[in-house]
């Protein structure tokens, strides 16, 4: 199939009638089976008619899409696997009150970060047997709770997160699903150090 057989509207058609938002190119390859280099050319053409915008390496979102996807959707597709959790988390569980400039989330590869629209999103990485505990929210995976109050305090004694903000935290702690949790997850080093400020 030919990159000029592939319309500007019937691309736009297409993806509106699959609620294509977020894609790659070889999704792109599943919906109109042309070769790489084709792909490649369909691609920069539909970015310069700002139907399509390149958001990261192989990374797309579809501009004239009939909804716009959240933030949180957004950063879940950049790095795959990947949860929100951290500050993004704390404010979405209204557990701290400001809202973040930026999008946090966790991953069990390298820590980056990438900037869309000039919106950051952060990616800090945690060891692979923490890498759990996130739920399905709409359509982005956030940490739960519990989890979420978990991997900030966990940084907070990595030394990645100021100490002031477990502090702030404290009335969370006296939840007892919260505490059971972190008594469960947390090793002595990590346990003992809660309990410098506040008693599990």
């Amino acid at each position: 199939m030919d990159t000029s057989e592939i319309t500007k509207i019937r691309f736009i058609e297409t993806f509106r009638r699959l609620k294509i938002v977020l894609f790659t190119s070889n999704d792109v390859k599943k919906v109109f089976p042309v070769k790489d280099n084709t792909l490649k050319h369909l691609l920069i053409r539909l970015s310069k008619f700002k139907i399509i915008q390149r958001l990261s390496r192989d990374r797309y979102i579809f501009l004239l899409a009939e909804s716009k996807p959240h933030e949180f959707v957004i950063a879940n597709f950049l790095i795959s696997p990947s949860y929100i959790s951290l500050e993004s988390a704390l404010s979405f569980y209204r557990i701290i009150d400001q809202f973040p400039y930026r999008i946090t989330s966790i991953v069990n590869s390298k820590s980056s970060k990438r900037s869309v629209n000039n919106k950051l999103f952060f990616y800090s990485k945690i060891k692979k047997d923490l890498f759990k505990d996130y739920i399905k929210i709409d359509d982005f995976l956030i940490a739960t709770k519990e989890k979420t109050i978990y991997d900030y305090i966990y940084f907070i004694y990595k030394g990645l997160r100021p100490v002031n903000t477990l502090l702030d935290m404290k009335n969370q702690l006296n939840d007892e699903n919260i505490r059971s949790y972190l008594l469960q997850n947390s090793d002595e080093k990590l346990t003992k150090f809660i309990n410098k400020y506040v008693k599990l």
